[in-house]
């Protein structure tokens, strides 16, 4: 740690300056869209153009952006930059709409290069049950998956009302995809070999389902073709069966996607016939 310390004291001051005006961090942010004239970014920042031809200048100097004659450009250092603090306010926005339930759950099941790109979860909103309705979370869950043509799931927990559902599923031609914690993988075959229907059967050999086992899963997440959900233990331990994150975005659903591979290149497939 000590050697980023070190980094950190070569660069604070241009990090200050970047980071203490929200007009430079605003022109560098439009200007990702391409070239534009001292009017236009006065018009879409919110201030006079003296303000707006003053934090050029300033960003000039720092060789983050240049002036051409079709108006400021963003060097390639300032394209960097920008990408970066773009993805320091959206990491910043999903930890503020959603700080709660970061605070009282274990994140374990994130690995570290994942915890880096949360950003990436926008338009990420908890759903909670209430007192007077427990299964709140489950039945708008439930409610969700139902209209999936593709399922990629991991769990740690057994649901019995799951599996109809994914039954229901691959009745009406969808894939699923299932990472599963060792610990529950009895009862989830079991849940699918039992009175299992021929069509169903056919499904299943089609590779329509098919299931991965590996130990150790600390988070629940479904993906589909229009939705992610997240769902974590709490910090004892237990499953939080109350709360789950979900996201119809679709940079939050690429996200869960590649966690889900991630998840599957360490786990080991299992058969059901």
């Amino acid at each position: 740690m000590k050697h980023i310390y070190s980094i950190y004291e070569g660069i604070d001051e241009r990090l200050k300056f970047i980071t203490t005006s929200g007009v430079r961090i605003k022109m560098m942010l439009s200007l990702l869209e391409g070239p534009k004239n001292s009017t236009e970014l006065k018009d879409e920042v919110g201030v006079v153009a003296s303000t707006v031809i003053h934090a050029a200048r300033d960003l000039e100097k720092e060789h983050l952006l240049e002036e051409r004659p079709d108006g400021y450009h963003l060097t390639n250092t300032g394209k960097i930059v920008a990408l970066k603090l773009m993805d320091l306010i959206k990491l910043f926005h999903v930890i503020k709409t959603t700080e709660d339930f970061w605070l009282s759950h274990d994140m374990e099941g994130i690995p570290p290069q994942f915890m880096e790109r949360l950003g990436e979860l926008q338009e990420l909103k908890v759903v909670k049950s209430s007192p007077t309705n427990l299964l709140q979370v489950l039945s708008l869950y439930m409610k969700l998956v139902s209209k999936a043509k593709e399922l990629r799931g991991i769990s740690p927990v057994f649901v019995p009302e799951f599996s109809k559902l994914v039954k229901k599923l691959l009745k009406k031609g969808a894939t699923v995809h299932l990472i599963i914690s060792e610990e529950i993988m009895k009862p989830v075959v079991e849940s699918y070999q039992k009175d299992i229907e021929p069509d169903i059967k056919k499904k299943v050999e089609e590779g329509h389902l098919r299931i991965w086992v590996m130990e150790g899963v600390k988070i629940a997440m479904s993906v589909t073709d229009s939705f992610i959900s997240i769902g974590m233990f709490n910090k004892d331990g237990t499953y939080d069966f109350s709360h789950d994150m979900v996201s119809y975005n679709k940079e939050a659903i690429e996200w869960g996607r590649e966690l889900f591979e991630y998840y599957k290149s360490r786990a080991r497939e299992i058969s059901l016939i």
